[in-house]
């Protein structure tokens, strides 16, 4: 099966690794057959040995450039066209320079200090733009910082795409649009986004990057999950070209792991080749080496099974992709292949109003009141953890709300709850399965009624709980509540008929935000 054409390196497919700082690494990764790089400023530069072993390798580089989206303040609570003030979160991550602009949403914003947390004596609309109100929690992007940094490497020889995105720093969405904008005009070069979990989908949309890098890890110490690269996949891509159709994308595989659960040398290849199925136009090892984490290239049998691969790309231009196991088709929602738009799936609510996030209570967790639990009003401004908090829609990725990766820091989500809520219109009376899944414990109401709970630890997976609810001809309303320990938190919910395939005659609302 060929690999798609969307992007190529000399002609060549992308072939490439996370992690490789020595010259002694790249030798390695020159061996299995690959063609690039995740790096920094001395992969760039020819003056250092990693530097010259690239440029006389032909080895380019994925020039990394995700501090900026982690590294920047947040707005703290949601401001108005009018405030000359604006109150900030992180602001202890990165040192602003005085007087100064930032860049949210359209709106460019000059300011002339910066106080313990916030902006002071700010500027609207500065440099033709138009005033305007945002919500809190937005990452800014710092224009001046970020294209200091371009200019700086764009003329390595090396460099062949910038790598903005790692993951979900939070609210990032408007500042990975200026970051793509701002390339757009001092480079030419691809621009690259990482996006590990359908919640990061929040952080995709036109105008973000001309590459998706989607990664999971399907090998952990309680099995191999050979089901999530290729439903992973489908999910994201589907959500992705909705909005961006032909979105293209590189397929990152496992080729680390810890004691009692490195991947072997064949779960090696099956993701590859899981990835190469779903139209993937390159594929990405994490790891190669790196201290404190086994890579490939320390165990032989995956070191020969990267290798393997990547050669039999690079000689015959595809590679054999084996008959999809009967557990990959019992769950293939899009095409095999590569495809520009999705088959729409019915029965999966493409957005909730999400508030969050509350203060929570580790002994109580889901028995403590909330002012939703007494009802939802969608015009209701409550004191949350950080400040004031709103009802805010947010689009799913396949029915998946991911409250972590809205938020940013993990480190400030722990100990906390939030709710979402969403309104159903159904066509007639019937009986369907609500598929449920939530990290951690949660509680589903419809019209007021408790259909579901859950308590315990555990992470989201889509159709984890399946649950036989009867639908009333009409509107419904859902609540979900969600109370999160520590790490990721959020959930997943769509519908089906009893059979399990996908449910129709189904509205939903909010439609997308």
């Amino acid at each position: 099966m060929k690999l798609a054409r969307d992007f190529a390196i000399d002609g060549k497919p992308i072939l490439g690794t996370y992690v490789a700082a020595t010259v002694e690494d790249l030798a390695h990764i020159k061996a299995a057959g690959m063609n690039s790089v995740i790096g920094g400023k001395d992969h760039l530069d020819l003056t250092t040995d990693v530097g010259k072993f690239c440029a006389q390798n032909d080895i380019r580089v994925m020039y990394h450039m995700t501090t900026h989206p982690y590294g920047t303040p947040r707005i703290k609570q949601r401001i108005d066209a009018e405030q000359t003030m604006i109150p900030l979160m992180d602001i202890q991550y990165r040192e602003l320079p005085a007087p100064g602009r930032v860049v949210i949403d359209d709106e460019t914003i000059t300011y002339g200090a910066v106080g313990d947390h916030e902006l002071l004596d700010c500027t609207r609309g500065a440099e033709g733009t138009s005033p305007a109100g945002h919500r809190e929690g937005i990452i800014l992007y710092c224009p001046d910082m970020f294209e200091a940094e371009i200019n700086e490497v764009k003329d390595s020889p090396n460099l062949w795409a910038y790598y903005v995105l790692d993951d979900s720093p939070g609210d990032a969405l408007s500042a990975l649009q200026a970051m793509y904008a701002a390339i757009g005009r001092l480079d030419k070069r691809p621009v690259v986004g990482g996006f590990g979990s359908a919640g990061a989908i929040s952080n995709f949309g036109p105008g973000v990057c001309d590459i998706m890098l989607l990664y999971w890890y399907p090998v952990s110490p309680y099995g191999y999950n050979r089901l999530m690269t290729s439903n992973q996949t489908q999910w994201i891509m589907a959500e992705a070209r909705k909005q961006v159709p032909g979105q293209a994308f590189i397929g990152v595989y496992q080729t680390y792991g810890e004691a009692g659960c490195f991947p072997t040398g064949e779960q090696v290849r099956e993701q590859m080749e899981d990835f190469v199925r779903e139209g993937a136009c390159g594929l990405v090892s994490f790891l190669c080496h790196h201290q404190g984490m086994d890579g490939w290239v320390v165990h032989d049998d995956a070191r020969e099974a990267v290798s393997s691969v990547n050669h039999e790309i690079l000689d015959t231009g595809e590679l054999v992709v084996r008959p999809e196991p009967e557990l990959l088709k019992q769950n293939r929602v899009q095409p095999v292949g590569i495809w520009d738009t999705p088959v729409d799936v019915p029965g999966v609510p493409p957005a909730w109003h999400v508030l969050c996030q509350f203060d929570g209570d580790a002994e109580k967790k889901l028995d403590v009141t909330y002012p939703p639990d007494n009802g939802v009003d969608l015009d209701a401004v409550y004191e949350g953890r950080n400040g004031d908090i709103r009802w805010e829609p947010r689009r799913t990725c396949g029915g998946v709300i991911e409250f972590g990766d809205l938020m940013g820091a993990q480190n400030e989500t722990l100990n906390a709850m939030a709710f979402a809520t969403m309104v159903m219109t159904n066509s007639e009376s019937r009986t369907v399965q609500m598929r449920f899944g939530s990290d951690e414990d949660a509680i589903v109401w419809m019209n007021d009624e408790q259909v579901w709970r859950h308590d315990g630890t555990r992470g989201v997976e889509r159709d984890e709980d399946i649950v036989e609810i009867t639908l009333p001809k009409g509107e419904l309303r859902f609540l979900t509540k969600v109370y999160n320990k520590d790490g990721m938190w959020g959930f997943a919910m769509r519908f089906t008929e009893l059979d399990g395939s996908p449910a129709t005659g189904l509205e939903f609302s909010p439609e997308t935000w």
